[in-house]
Formats: C-alpha cells, structure tokens, sequence
C-alpha cells in the first residue's frame, strides 16, 4: 500500500514501506529524522534523501565520477551494524549545499552517506583522520570540466530558444 507525502520539492508523491531507507540514528543535526526516501532527480547528477515524517531533505551527489581519487573506508563496525555483506549493496553518496549562484555550491566529502540497498538501512560516516573538507567546492576541479562544460552548453542553448 501506498503512503501520500507532500514535499515542497516534489509536490505530492506516493511511496511504499519497503522504499523507504532508516538511519537507526538519524543524521548529524537532525537525529529524530530516522525515514528518508532516495530519489533519483532525472537528468541531473542530483539525487534527494527526504524525510518521510518532515518537509526536510539534502541533495546529494555521487562522488567518485567528480572527485575520481575520492576513498572511504567503512569501519568493521558500521558495515556489521549497516547489515554490508556485499560491497555491491552500498551506496555512497555526499551531501551537498546548493547555492546561488551554482558555481558557489559546495558538497561534504568528509561525512559521506552510506546505504545498504539489500535491507535499506542507512547511516552517515564521519571519516576520521580525513584531509577531504565538509565545503568542498562542487564545481571547481578539474574533474568537473566535462559536466561544467554540458551545463554551459544547455545554459547557451535554452537562452537561444528564448530569443
């Protein structure tokens, strides 16, 4: 069965209770938030993990196609308490702050966000004795090139077709 949610990003959606991923301990800053979905923003490099109890929700970003020498190593512990039998089963995502303008957005590589897809258990890992930045800048590597370059080109092209 379905359950209804209002978000003021997606509008109304529907999801069902084995979509949602739980945090056990919720995330730093918010540890009451304990259901979130993971969603998918088409066409972008995006995606959202939104509370289902809240109207509360972080972007996040994959970040080993834009920081390629990006390493996270899961303690023996998370991967036990997360249920991670098989590294094909995790996810590993960056939360990112969006700013205007974008060039500006910054993304956390210090604290990255590791979900288990086989029983949907979440938790956010602070890496310790990390040189990696909770505001790296999105956009300002040289990684980033081919995607700033894209982004540039459909910002040329939709200007175009205003005209």
């Amino acid at each position: 069965m379905a359950t209804k949610m209002i978000s003021s990003l997606f509008g109304e959606f529907e999801y069902a209770a084995e979509e949602v991923y739980r945090f056990e301990h919720g995330l730093p800053g918010f540890p009451e938030e304990r259901e979130f979905m993971f969603m998918k923003i088409e066409d972008s490099p995006f995606t959202v993990l939104h509370s289902i109890r809240e109207d509360l929700y972080f972007f996040l970003i994959d970040p080993f196609p834009l920081f390629p020498d990006y390493e996270v190593t899961i303690p023996d512990p998370m991967l036990e308490e997360l249920g991670i039998q098989d590294r094909n089963s995790v996810l590993c995502y960056c939360i990112v702050v969006l700013r205007e303008p974008l060039a500006d957005s910054t993304v956390n590589l210090l604290a990255p966000v590791i979900m288990n897809t086989v029983n949907r258990k979440g938790m956010q890992l602070v890496l310790e004795n990390s040189s990696y930045s909770v505001r790296q800048p999105l956009f300002s590597h040289q990684g980033n090139k081919e995607y700033n370059d894209r982004k540039k080109g459909a910002a040329g092209r939709s200007e175009a077709a205003g005209q």
